[in-house]
C-alpha cells in the first residue's frame, strides 16, 4: 500500500494564514500553537515548515512561552515579519494547470506536424511559459498511441516516429488522460479506455 503523507488542516497555506492571524490577534505563536490551531495529524511537518520560514527571513523569534510542564525548555515564540509575502511560502505550484497547457500544446504542435519523435514533439511545443521535457512528451505520446490517437511510422535511433492516425485529428482540444486511463475526446465528445 502507498504511503500517504496528507495532512488535512491543508499545508503551507494553512499554516502560513494561522500565523499571520496569531502574529496579529496575540503578537506571536509556538509551533505547537499552528499545530493546535490547524489540527495537524503531523506536528513535525509544520514544525518543518516553521523552520523553514524562519531561515528563509519570514520570521523572527520575539520570545520564549514557558512549557506547560517544566521539566522542558521553553517554547520559541515567532512573528511574521513585516516584509514576509503575503501568500504562503513554499507552496507547490499548481502542476495540474501547467500539464493541461504542456499536453494543449503539444496536441496542437502534433496537429501541425507530418509526423514528430516525442522528442521533437517536446521542442517545437515548448514556449517560455511552459517548457516541456522529453520525458513528459514520451509518456504523453504513449498514453495517445495506447488509445489508438498515434501511429507509429518507425524509428529515427531509439526515438518513435507518430503521426496522428488518420480520422483521429478530430479538432483542436487535446484529448484528456484521466487517472483511470481513459482518453476523454472533447471534440467528437467520445470516451476510449486505453489498453493496459
Amino acid at each position: 500500500m502507498k504511503r500517504q503523507h496528507q495532512i488535512k488542516a491543508g499545508g503551507p497555506k494553512a499554516y502560513w494564514r494561522a500565523m499571520c492571524a496569531l502574529t496579529k490577534r496575540a503578537s506571536g505563536f509556538t509551533i505547537r500553537d499552528i499545530v493546535e490551531l490547524c489540527k495537524a495529524e503531523k506536528p513535525n511537518t509544520v514544525k518543518c515548515y516553521v523552520r523553514s520560514c524562519y531561515r528563509a527571513g519570514h520570521l523572527e523569534e520575539v520570545g520564549e512561552r514557558p512549557f506547560p510542564s517544566s521539566r522542558r525548555q521553553p517554547q520559541k515564540l515567532y512573528a511574521v515579519k513585516d516584509t514576509a509575502p503575503e501568500a504562503a511560502p513554499f507552496e507547490k505550484p499548481d502542476r495540474v494547470g501547467l500539464l493541461g497547457a504542456a499536453h494543449q500544446q503539444m496536441w496542437t504542435a502534433m496537429r501541425g506536424l507530418q509526423s514528430f519523435t516525442s522528442r521533437e514533439l517536446a521542442a517545437t511545443a515548448s514556449t517560455d511559459d511552459v517548457m516541456i521535457s522529453s520525458d513528459t512528451a514520451r509518456i504523453f505520446c504513449w498514453k495517445l498511441e495506447q488509445a489508438g490517437y498515434l501511429q507509429v511510422l518507425g524509428k529515427n535511433g531509439r526515438w518513435k516516429v507518430l503521426r496522428i492516425r488518420p480520422g483521429k485529428n478530430t479538432g483542436p482540444d487535446v484529448p484528456v488522460i484521466t487517472g483511470a486511463g481513459d482518453v476523454i475526446d472533447r471534440n467528437a465528445r467520445s470516451m476510449r479506455r486505453c489498453a493496459s
